[in-house]
Order: structure tokens, then C-alpha cells, then sequence
């Protein structure tokens, strides 16, 4: 997209407002003069310490203003940003600082600094980096907009011609343990930031919380899209519910970006409606979330705010996204047409290309891409000789040009939007006392897309297995959310007829064990499979009566005991709809399956009517009190609720009936 030659950071930061706050959270905050002067200041000390044109700095540490600061002040000097994940330990951080040539350290805080002091110090030493040319932006220790006035430089190292040249690296993780190190340029994301803009047009508003780390392309995109408009930025201390809660309600936020499992946390929130629906209007997602469900929820529960589907990677990103004008479906469907500047295409894997609703790989070609994988030979690079970046993942475009994602050719696990490499994770579940095979899967989750999760062998098949005691030794070997989510002990793997790991007979075990396991969680606070309104009309008995008799007949009742279940909700129902009521009013009715007895719930939403179980005077209340195991008045906010709980006979295993019935009773 060559909307403007002008692609340099420095130059697009708005100045327009030089009193209006650029960046505010976790207490701190700072005003665009205060981040410019920051940044012409950092950036002399950078020039004057020895970056130069190339030189890689790390950025290690938690989203702040300082971060964003010594970001652009790397750039401006020069320099190529060095994103380091801040979940990530001293080792794993050191090889990465080792592979991709790194000369310099700014650090922030860090997770593995509040454990050790020291860790910094630890991790220039293991990376080679002398001491001189590491320096602290900690938001509580460093004032970036003071400390470094008197290197205040206006020289901006690169001209708008050299836009094109490495900026910045992030790391993602591939199909092996190897991370790789993806090049991007002022001028990608530049370019990005004019996607979004255009795209989103008069929807976006004048304040962005980003509650994604700004290490991923997605927080440092939104953020830096956002300065660009003289917008504020909000970086909040973590994405609980209620620091997210407490910030987008002091300063009324407008934007959000995140991914689908903290938009989700949020909306459960006890404050929600009140300090987060009146102003959140616009909500970007990526991550690898968002199923059509979940997408549509969100669009109910955030009930002022339009969300925007979006699809990249740090390689390229966006690739497509959604509009705010675009249908609901479409948005929650989709992830969204081709970004202007961009040719998407899907890929036959023979050079050519495959027609609407034909599943292949999607392949991208525009101003947008990474300029490459650093230190990486040509024949692992996947930008092909024509141009076009191979994204590894499969889909199709509809009639309408709204692309459609329908898997990934990758093995990699992406979690909450964290690309993982299950051999990263294998490898260190193989360092770990008497583990003898591993094998580490993904497998579908409802929030994160995806969870990580772990099957493995024993030498010493007599010994104690303690899942628990081996996460936590993970702890030290791996990031925090590559930790797999359970870890599944077998006696041996299943092997093919050659001798190799059955890797499709595994995984399906796997799977029927977390489904185990989520039946079981869920069958803890009930599983609701009926919930219906039973209007003012005697008709409207009978369909009710007849589902609690087939569901009784279902979960192995006796034909007696379902008859008398029927009847006592029948003359339950006779009660409410005859006495309770003149000519209006509801009732609704669950049926629940506990984990020892079967409720059928009444909740009266008219006249307020209620059986006292210790007054035996109505027909109603003799029927339930002779079928019914327990019959009780609940009251919850004031409205009565009437339960009645049918004991399940003592062979039948509800566990095991809901494993064998799930799709049925869903």
C-alpha cells in the first residue's frame, strides 16, 4: 500500500497533541512531548554507547511506556530491536540473544527478575553482552522522559529510502524446537498500521487498550497504529478481569485489542456491565481463538462494541480482517478480506492456484512481509523466488473474497495466540527424573483455541507419577504457558506395524481423556440439557411432560419411576399455571443433571406462588412428596425457585452415561 512515503517510526508519531497523554496504565503516564523527548534522548545514549546502523538491542521486559520509548529510541539510533518475550527464562533468553548476534540489553521487569535480582546481570553474562551496554528502563527506577535529556539527539539514522531495512525481530516458534527470528521493517509496519487505519476508518476511537504483550506483533501493531492517530494508549499492569475492569473505567477507554480468552474472562466479570459495556465500542481479536459461537456471544455480552476478526502472522500482519460495516456472520465466520496492498491467493501446491470454496494453502504477496528469517538459508525461508510467502496454514475464500481458515499444515501449537513447538516442550519433559518417551500434542480448547498437552512413559513403571510435581519442574525449563495443561501417564505408547509411534491411535486416547476429564469438571456444577418457558396455557404441558418422561426412560429409570416423575411434574405444572396465575405470567423449567440425582427446576416469573412442603394440603404437593427423593423452595434475588431431585438407581454411573450420551444431550 504506498499510501505516503513516509514510513519512518519517529516521523509518524503524532505530534499534533504534544499535551495530550500517548500513554497511560498501571498507575504511570506520559504525554507525547514526554515520549518524544524520551526517545530523542535514549536514542543519543544509544549513539553514543556504539549502536549504529544494524546493531541488535534486546528489549526484555513488561509492557510499559518505557518499553514503547526505548522501542522507537532503538529504531531512531539505528539500531534493530531485539523482542524478547518476558515469560521467558535466563537460558532460553540468552539463546536467543546468542543467536541472533545481540550486542546491547535494555531491561524492564521481568518474571525471572523478581525471583532473582541479579537475573539480568546473569543472562548478559551467558549472552555475551558486557555489562556497559546494558541499561535498566524499569518504570519505578527510570524516568526515559528525563533521564537521557542531555543526549538529546534529533538525528534520525535511516532515511525514509532505508524504511525497508530491519527494525525489529520477534520470535516464533516453528515445527521444530529451533525459534525463529522474523525481520520486519519500519516500512511492514508502516504499512500495517495503514491497513488498519483505512480499515477500520471512523470506527476507531481515540483510546486503545492493549491488554496483548507488546513482544507479539499484534500489541506492538495496535499500539503503534494508535500513536499514530494521537491516540492514548492504555498498558495495563496483566489482563485480569479487574485491572482491565479498573483501567478501561478511568480513563473510558474506546478500543481494545486482545485475544479471545481475556475478552472472555472480562465479560464474567461482577462489574462488567457497569465499567466496561458503556464504553468499549471497538474490539480487536487474533490469536487463534475465536469459533463462530464464541464470536457471537461476544457480540452479545460486549453489547455496544463491534469486534473485528482479523488473521496474520508476525511474518505478515494483517493479511485480512473483517470491517465494522461487514454482517455479524461474516465477522464471526470469516476472518475477513485481503488488506488493501495485498494478493492473497490459495495455493494447489504446484505452482498454481485454486478457485473459491477449495481448500489449500494461503499464500500472501504485498508490502507487509517480514523481510526474512534471520541467519536462516534460503531453502528454509518462506518467501518463495516469485514473492509469495508460504503461511503454512490451510483454508478458502467464499464467493464473497472473505477468506476462511480451516487448519494448519504446521505442527505448532498456537495457544491464546502463543505459537508453541511441542518439541521444545518434549525435550524438556524428556530432562526430567525417570521420564522415559514423551510425546506432546494439541488438542482443541474452547478459549485458547488450542491447549498444550502431554503424554508420556515411565522407566520406572512401579514408581509414584505426580503430574503436579513435574509441571512445576517445568517451570525451570520452559515458559509459563508452554507448560502443558495435563500430563497423561501410559504404560506404552501404540506402535505402528513398522515399529513407529502410532501418532493417530495416541492422540485419539489423549483426547478421550480430556473428554473425560471435561465431563467430569463440568458434571460438578450440574449439566443443564433442558431449559425451556412453559407459557399461561394448559397445552403447553403436555411437550413438557413427555421430554422429562423420554429424557427419565434415557438415564435407565425404571418405566414406574419415569411415570411417576412425569406425573408429579404435570401436576407441578397444573399447579403453577391454574392457581398461580390470572392471564399472565411464565414459568421456567431446567432440567439438570447433578452428579447423584436427576433436578427439574421451576422458576415463577408472575404471581409469586409457593408449595410449603410441610403443609401437606394440595394434590400437588402429596404427588411430589411421594415420587420426588427431595423437593425444595429455593429463593434466589428474591424469586422462588421449586427443585425436585430423583435419585439415580445405585448401579448407574452418570459419568460414565454423559461420556457415551455427550453429543446427544449437547
Amino acid at each position: 500500500m504506498e499510501t505516503s512515503r513516509n514510513y519512518l517510526f519517529s516521523n509518524r508519531l503524532s505530534r499534533e497533541y504534544p499535551g495530550r497523554m500517548a500513554v497511560v496504565g498501571n498507575g504511570r503516564q506520559c504525554t507525547y512531548e514526554e515520549m518524544h523527548k524520551g526517545i530523542a534522548g535514549l536514542s543519543g545514549k544509544l549513539s553514543e554507547l556504539g549502536v549504529q546502523k544494524g546493531t541488535r538491542v534486546a528489549l526484555f521486559g513488561y509492557n510499559s511506556a518505557n518499553w514503547l520509548i526505548a522501542f522507537f529510541s532503538i529504531v531512531r539510533a539505528g539500531g534493530v530491536a531485539v523482542l524478547l518475550n518476558y515469560s521467558s527464562g535466563v537460558e532460553e533468553a540468552a539463546e536467543l540473544l546468542k543467536m541472533s548476534d545481540t550486542r546491547f540489553l535494555l531491561s524492564g521487569e521481568t518474571a525471572v527478575e523478581k525471583k532473582d535480582p541479579r537475573a539480568m546481570e546473569h543472562l548478559a553474562e551467558l549472552a555475551g553482552i558486557e555489562q556497559e551496554h546494558c541499561l535498566s528502563i524499569h518504570s519505578d527506577r527510570v524516568n526515559l522522559f528525563r533521564q537521557y535529556g542531555s543526549f538529546h539527539s534529533e538525528n534520525e539514522m535511516r532515511t525514509e529510502e532505508e524504511a525497508g531495512e530491519t527494525a525489529f525481530i520477534i520470535f516464533t516458534s516453528g515445527t521444530t524446537s529451533m525459534p525463529k527470528a522474523v525481520e520486519i521493517s519500519q516500512k511492514a509496519l508502516s504499512f500495517d498500521a495503514d491497513a488498519m487505519i483505512e480499515n477500520l476508518g471512523e470506527q476507531a476511537g481515540r483510546s486503545l487498550c492493549t491488554a496483548v504483550p507488546l513482544f507479539h506483533i499484534l500489541g506492538l501493531l495496535m499500539s503503534y497504529t494508535w500513536l499514530c492517530r494521537g491516540c492514548t494508549v492504555c498498558l495495563p499492569a496483566n489482563y485480569k478481569p479487574e485491572t482491565l475492569i479498573r483501567e478501561i473505567d478511568a480513563y473510558r477507554i474506546s478500543d481494545m485489542t486482545a485475544v479471545g480468552a481475556v475478552y472472555l474472562s472480562l465479560a464474567e466479570a461482577k462489574e462488567f456491565r457497569k465499567c466496561v459495556v458503556p464504553y468499549l465500542h471497538l474490539c480487536m481479536i487474533a490469536g487463534g481463538m475465536s469459533t463462530p459461537v464464541q464470536m457471537m456471544r461476544l457480540e452479545l455480552e460486549y453489547a455496544n462494541a463491534t469486534f473485528i476478526n482479523m488473521y496474520g502472522q508476525s511474518e505478515a500482519a494483517p493479511l485480512t480482517m473483517v470491517r465494522p460495516s461487514d454482517l455479524v456472520e461474516k465477522r464471526a465466520q470469516t476472518v475477513g478480506r485481503a488488506v488493501s496492498g495485498l494478493d492473497i491467493r490459495i495455493s494447489d501446491g504446484k505452482g498454481g492456484f485454486l478457485p473459491v470454496n477449495e481448500i489449500g494453502e494461503v499464500i500472501a504477496k504485498g508490502g507487509n512481509l517480514m523481510n526474512g528469517y534471520y541467519a536462516l538459508p534460503r531453502e528454509k525461508q518462506p518467501i518463495d523466488e516469485q514473492g509469495w510467502l508460504h503461511t503454512g496454514d490451510l483454508g478458502y475464500f467464499d464467493e464473497d473474497n472473505y477468506l476462511h481458515l480451516s487448519g494448519r499444515i504446521k505442527d505448532v501449537i498456537i495457544r491464546g495466540g502463543e505459537n508453541i513447538s511441542p518439541s521444545e516442550i518434549e525435550n524438556a519433559l524428556s530432562q526430567l527424573e525417570n521420564v522415559n518417551q514423551v510425546k506432546v500434542m494439541g488438542a482443541p480448547h474452547p478459549i485458547y483455541g488450542e491447549s498444550v498437552e502431554a503424554c508420556v512413559t515411565l522407566h520406572n513403571k512401579n514408581a509414584p507419577f505426580d503430574p503436579s510435581a513435574m509441571k512445576e519442574s517445568l517451570r525451570s525449563l520452559v515458559a509459563r504457558f508452554k507448560i502443558p495443561s495435563h500430563i497423561f501417564l501410559y504404560d506404552s505408547f501404540p506402535l505402528n506395524v513398522n515399529g513407529k509411534l502410532d501418532q493417530r491411535t495416541l492422540r485419539v486416547d489423549m483426547l478421550s481423556r480430556l473428554k473425560r476429564i471435561a465431563v467430569s469438571e463440568e458434571l460438578s456444577g450440574g449439566v443443564t440439557v433442558f431449559d425451556v418457558k412453559v407459557k399461561n396455557s394448559s397445552y403447553a404441558i403436555v411437550p413438557v411432560t413427555t421430554m422429562v418422561n423420554n429424557l427419565a426412560d434415557t438415564v435407565g429409570f425404571s418405566p414406574k419411576r419415569a411415570m411417576q416423575m412425569q406425573l408429579a411434574v404435570e401436576e407441578m405444572l397444573t399447579e403453577r399455571i391454574m392457581d398461580a396465575y390470572s392471564a399472565s405470567g411464565e414459568i421456567r423449567m431446567k432440567i439438570t443433571l447433578m452428579p447423584e440425582w436427576l433436578r427439574i427446576s421451576f422458576s415463577d416469573h408472575g404471581t409469586e406462588y409457593f408449595i410449603d412442603k410441610r403443609r401437606d394440603t394440595s394434590m400437588s404437593a402429596r404427588i411430589i412428596l411421594k415420587a420426588v427423593s427431595d423437593f425444595h423452595t429455593d429463593y434466589p434475588e428474591g424469586k422462588p425457585v421449586y427443585c425436585m431431585d430423583f435419585l439415580y438407581d445405585n448401579d448407574f454411573s452418570i459419568e460414565e452415561f454423559l461420556f457415551t450420551n455427550r453429543e446427544d444431550l449437547a
